[in-house]
């Protein structure tokens, strides 16, 4: 009985069969520890949650532990529970990616280690709990998306300290 056995190049050939087609987002991670990591993201050009392409938002708040970012050709594997804060380097596209009907609400929001950042939250609540603070409890997200005149941050739900309505 004869056993035909794939070769290495027919097995790299059907790995190829089952890629998936992404595109990349430019992005600046802000780690815990201080370092900034700037490189690439790739997200799929069609999202597993909603209808569109996926986005940034969607691969930080997937619940996966690890991402990967494309820095200078090298590809690191980052932890999510380690980056304080992403910036879109290239945001476009991304406030398109807010539900329709959801609220506009002017934020300052204070990190654990006094930082300030300014901006607005989209709150997508129901109309008996339209307030920000039945968003912020209701809200299981690991990443909060901050939209601002500067561009789109990502900021790291667990080292909030506090948020201010601006209203």
């Amino acid at each position: 009985m004869v056993i035909n056995r794939p070769t290495a190049h027919r097995s790299r050939a059907m790995n190829t069969d089952f890629r998936i087609e992404k595109d990349k987002r430019i992005v600046s991670l802000l780690m815990l520890g201080g370092e900034q990591l700037s490189g690439e993201m790739f997200v799929q050009r069609y999202s597993r949650y909603h209808v569109g392409s996926e986005e940034v938002p969607d691969v930080l708040n997937s619940p996966e532990p690890f991402f990967p970012l494309v820095r200078a050709g090298d590809t690191l594997m980052v932890a999510k529970h380690q980056v304080r804060e992403i910036e879109l380097v290239d945001d476009s596209g991304v406030e398109a990616g807010v539900a329709p009907g959801a609220r506009a609400e002017a934020v300052e929001v204070t990190l654990r280690d006094g930082t300030v950042r300014s901006g607005r939250l989209y709150l997508e609540m129901p109309t008996d709990r339209p307030r920000l603070l039945d968003y912020l409890n209701r809200y299981a997200q690991r990443f909060v998306t901050l939209y601002s005149a500067g561009g789109i941050r990502l900021i790291n739900r667990e080292l909030i300290e506090r948020v201010r309505p601006m209203d």
